[in-house]
């Protein structure tokens, strides 16, 4: 329960209901929070069932109640009340104070009447269970299991029914429910004691029923001869022991792990339960619930009953998610009962659940072997060989089949599919071919489900020759047909498909919202393929958005199921695990996981995924075998069609660069951006210009061509990608420290992802030494990261000309300025020359070998000299560039950056400006403003810690601030303020101590401690 459900608490009266273990008592506390409540349970609330209104009215009046505000008086453990007793307690509001709120907590749902209904608010199961997400964090935290997919079997098992999660936890397992809910097991002796033994007796009777039937509908209650069977599931519905079917109205099922203990509790001799099924089942078939028919009958033993079903409602039971009843049907089914229609229908409800070896002998027992097959025979019997990823094996049964003589469905989906295998195969003109055949097959016939798949076909067709508003126009047209159809496994492929298309221009957000429905249709309809591939989409947009994490689940998910399959289409998500690895320097595990999806895929000659995978092993082999590299990425290119030209080619480009050969490197960059731009592809346009940028010999060809490529990677979303490119533009000479600001920011992005810091080629000439000088705290100087040495300065004086230079951060300093701070009140011409000398010196430590010109660090124009800090990282103007961003981003309320980029500059402040020599006069100015910026940070990085509640951080930022400036009364005010709002008196009255010392000497009176608090306050509220 959430601040969300705030209106509601508005009322009167609000009831809490829901079975033992729910959690209301503790939703209830942490919704009211600090609220003035007067708490009343045990005895108190027992009274209810039998007490007058007087009580009530008593109780009320007892509360305490503040005119200008409402005050809540919660009932916990509320009994069962009668409908009359429940009117008398509303009655009884009435006559309490206008501003006192009644709160019922109760395991009994009321009876209420319409006109009850209207005076109070209820909130019940759904407001408290736990969410699959809770359920995982619950699993972490309080019993160190951290499986996804036990947190994922948890939470199917118990519906998010807080104190099963709990019980479950310490023996469940992913793939075995059996334990926790065993005979004599906590859970199982929890549900009997504090869940069953509060229903009444005749619910009971309906419980052993609803426990064996899945759905359990009002009008079947009745059926089976419930009296009062609606209103009482409403009641078990209300208590959270059933929960509603989404979608079907009515409809329910108990949740899982109850339905288990009371099948025990409430046993059902054999022959009764089959009399049950054979009841329900026929209800079931009546109206329409063709899967609960099929599996009601299977439990009957009226098993002939299911042939008209499967005969009659095939296609129906399928798209609807009842493979799984389907398979099991057929095999009970007599022999005389299994016709060719319903071997067809098995065979392909064996396909869809991922059987393809059964799936395949199916239909060769229906293929007569004389050459042709019937269209619809042969779309089947294909699509599981295109299914396993053996696209050459289900051409050759395309061909045998013979399109049927009239229209049909049968005739364009055959076509469809045959134009889908040449896609894989990248024959580019037969599959446009087959798919134009498709359309008017489809447009003959005049059905939704033949345009649905001709124009899936025509999408492919237009991505593999460049088009994308075409495949964009038919992915549209063919997902509003499947729609229409109700074809949920086709809508599960279009909307895969249109995902992967979207992730291949960019648009990685949208991917996400059109694939997550495409994962949970085919997760419902039970298709294990469309399953794997729709997760294989999944994690690509999260691959590029940099969910790395998400993303390997995704490919670990999909790998086991193709696996299982037997499918070659295994390679996809292979190729996933291995760029995830790559791009996390793992480079052994990303090497083998690309010539794993190679051996999956080479046999079958499937181009789609051996591209990919030929250009990753490229890239991974390029650094310690670059003539095997270049070979890989020479086939990758050969083997390219369509939207996978730029991959190829820029894996072929990169590995040209990790051999030297910067020209080849630039010509494929080229190429590459010319087949990036025909597919909308920014994610290879944005790598092609990074390809450029590090084939380029200068290094402002190679900033323009990064700055470009990285504004392209953060308009698309793609994370790491840009933050790579940060970190690396952040090195190149010449950085502007709003680029090095950034640079630090991405870098401790790409830590906490997990992948390491990118570096420039090296076969990139290091033209330049890298120059930083650290002037807070102790001044030191680093070349190429190596500090420099006192002896290598020959003269103090060279030092001293850096540190005033520094203290200056880049502007001009006059030759006789700096001649009187260096050698006050000597000969100018004699200061004229040692200038000189020193200025050599300096130039000297800063660029050893002679590497850049003269002015590159230190330009000297002949009346001045100044620092160049576009090429000498100078850790203050770093530190107030940093300041002013993070507190420019504050004042825009973009809290978490600027917490971030505040953070960096905290950490770089070590120290006052050249601390280590602090007399020096020409200091002071840079000194001053360093440690006022210093102390707005810290203060901003305070208030932004105290906004999320973490004192133990607001502390520390203002015990720094107090170090700095012990006499600011504003900052002693707002440490005793937040010590004392988080309940550390004895911290805030040591605090308020320090404060009236502190104040005490330099002569100002110390307000009183809660005229210090008051006033904090005011001035935060103002700002």
């Amino acid at each position: 329960m959430n601040a969300t459900t705030d209106r509601g608490w508005s009322r009167r009266c609000t009831v809490v209901v829901a079975a033992a273990g729910y959690g209301k008592t503790v939703a209830v506390r942490g919704w009211l929070g600090d609220r003035p409540v007067r708490w009343c349970d045990g005895p108190d609330v027992a009274a209810l069932a039998t007490a007058g209104p007087d009580w009530l009215a008593t109780l009320g009046a007892a509360t305490d109640t503040r005119v200008d505000e409402p005050s809540w008086l919660v009932l916990d453990g509320v009994p069962r009340l009668s409908r009359r007793r429940l009117q008398t307690l509303l009655d009884t509001l009435e006559r309490l104070p206008p501003q006192l709120r009644v709160v019922l907590v109760t395991r009994h749902p009321p009876t209420l009447s319409p006109r009850q209904s209207a005076l109070l608010t209820e909130y019940g199961p759904a407001d408290l269970r736990l969410s699959p997400e809770q359920v995982a964090s619950v699993l972490a935290a309080d019993h160190g299991r951290s499986d996804p997919a036990l947190a994922t079997r948890v939470h199917a098992e118990t519906e998010g029914w807080p104190a099963l999660v709990t019980l479950a936890a310490p023996t469940a397992t992913a793939t075995d429910w059996d334990n926790p809910a065993a005979p004599g097991t906590p859970l199982e002796s929890y549900l009997v004691r504090e869940v069953f033994a509060e229903l009444p007796p005749e619910v009971h009777r309906l419980l052993r029923d609803a426990a064996r039937l899945d759905p359990i509908h009002p009008e079947l209650t009745r059926f089976l001869g419930h009296r009062h069977g609606g209103h009482r599931l409403d009641q078990l519905a209300r208590c959270g022991i059933l929960v509603p079917v989404p979608g079907s109205g009515s409809a329910y099922r108990m949740v899982p792990v109850v339905a288990s203990v009371a099948r025990r509790r409430f046993p059902l001799g054999p022959a009764a339960a089959r009399r049950l099924h054979a009841r329900a089942a026929a209800w079931y078939a009546e109206h329409g619930h063709l899967v609960p028919a099929l599996e009601s009958y299977g439990k009957s033993g009226v098993r002939d009953a299911t042939a008209p079903i499967l005969a009659g409602h095939g296609a129906e039971l399928l798209a609807s998610g009842g493979a799984e009843a389907v398979v099991d049907a057929f095999q009970a089914l007599p022999g005389h009962a299994r016709s060719d229609g319903l071997r067809l229908l098995y065979g392909e409800a064996l396909q869809m659940r991922g059987d393809f070896d059964a799936a395949l002998a199916v239909y060769a027992a229906l293929d007569d072997q004389r050459g042709a097959l019937a269209a619809g025979l042969a779309w089947q019997y294909g699509l599981v060989h295109y299914l396993r990823g053996e696209p050459q094996s289900a051409l050759e049964v395309f061909r045998r089949g013979v399109l049927d003589p009239h229209p049909s469905t049968d005739n364009a989906r055959l076509l469809a599919w045959t134009a889908s295998a040449q896609w894989t195969t990248g024959d580019t003109e037969a599959c446009r071919r087959n798919a134009e055949r498709a359309l008017a097959a489809a447009a003959a016939v005049g059905s939704e489900a033949a345009l649905a798949a001709a124009h899936t076909a025509l999408a492919l067709d237009a991505k593999l020759r460049g088009d994308r508003p075409a495949a964009d126009e038919h992915h549209e047209k063919a997902l509003r047909a499947a729609e229409a159809a109700h074809d949920t496994i086709q809508v599960t492929r279009i909307r895969a498909n249109r995902a992967s298309a979207l992730v291949g221009e960019g648009r990685y957000l949208e991917a996400l919202a059109e694939v997550r429905p495409a994962v949970e249709l085919a997760q419902a309809n039970g298709h294990a393929a469309m399953l794997a591939l729709a997760l294989c989409n999944e994690g690509g947009a999260r691959f590029h958005l940099g969910q790395l994490a998400e993303a390997a689940a995704c490919y670990e998910r999909a790998v086991p199921l193709l696996q299982r399959m037997g499918s070659r289409k295994v390679a996809y998500p292979l190729v996933g695990i291995g760029d995830v690895h790559a791009l996390r320097g793992r480079t052994n595990l990303a090497r083998a996981a690309y010539e794993e999806a190679l051996r999956a895929s080479e046999p079958v000659n499937d181009s789609q995924i051996q591209v990919p995978a030929l250009a990753g092993l490229a890239r991974v082999l390029a650094a310690e075998d670059g003539a095997t590299a270049f070979a890989l990425a020479q086939r990758a290119v050969e083997l390219e069609r369509g939207p996978d030209s730029a991959t190829a080619r820029l894996a072929l480009g990169w590995v040209a660069l990790e051999t030297g050969d910067h020209e080849r490197a630039a010509e494929v960059a080229l190429l590459a951006s010319t087949a990036a731009r025909l597919h909308r592809d920014r994610a290879a346009l944005a790598e092609a210009l990074e390809l450029r940028g590090a084939a380029a010999v200068d290094s402002d060809d190679t900033r323009h061509a990064w700055r470009e490529a990285a504004a392209t990677l953060r308009d698309i979303g793609s994370a790491v990608a840009a933050d790579r490119l940060a970190v690396l533009l952040s090195r190149l000479p010449g950085a502007d420290p709003q680029e090095r600001v950034d640079a630090r920011l991405a870098a401790e992005r790409l830590t906490s992802a997990g992948v390491p810091m990118p570096s420039l080629s090296r076969q990139r000439p290091r033209c330049v030494a890298q120059v930083t000088v650290r002037t807070l705290g102790r001044f030191e100087v680093f070349v190429d990261g190596a500090q420099v040495q006192a002896t290598a300065w020959q003269s103090r004086k060279a030092r001293d000309l850096l540190r005033i230079l520094a203290a200056r951060r880049g502007r001009a300093v006059p030759r006789e300025q700096l001649g009187e701070m260096l050698w006050p009140a000597q000969d100018p011409d004699r200061v004229s020359h040692r200038l000189s000398v020193a200025l050599s010196t300096l130039r000297g430590v800063l660029d050893p070998e002679r590497r850049t010109s003269t002015d590159h660090f230190v330009i000297a124009v002949h009346p001045s000299l100044a620092l160049d800090v576009g090429h000498v990282e100078l850790d203050v103007e770093e530190f107030l560039t940093e300041s002013a961003h993070g507190l420019r981003l504050a004042e825009h309320g973009a809290t978490d950056d600027a917490r971030a980029t505040l953070l960096l500059a905290e950490q770089r402040y070590r120290g006052d400006f050249l601390e280590d020599e602090p007399y020096d006069d020409w200091s002071r100015p840079t000194r001053e403003e360093a440690r006022r910026v210093y102390l707005r940070v810290v203060r901003k990085l305070a208030a932004l810690a105290h906004a999320l509640g973490d004192t133990d951080e607001t502390v520390r930022h203002l015990g720094r601030a107090l170090e700095l400036e012990p006499y600011d009364e504003g900052v002693h005010g707002e440490f005793v303020r937040t010590l004392t709002a988080a309940g550390r008196h004895g911290e805030a009255a040591q605090a308020y101590r320090r404060y009236v010392e502190a104040m005490s000497a330099i002569g100002v009176p110390a307000q009183a401690r809660g005229d210090l608090a008051r006033r904090v306050a005011e001035v935060s509220a103002a700002a």
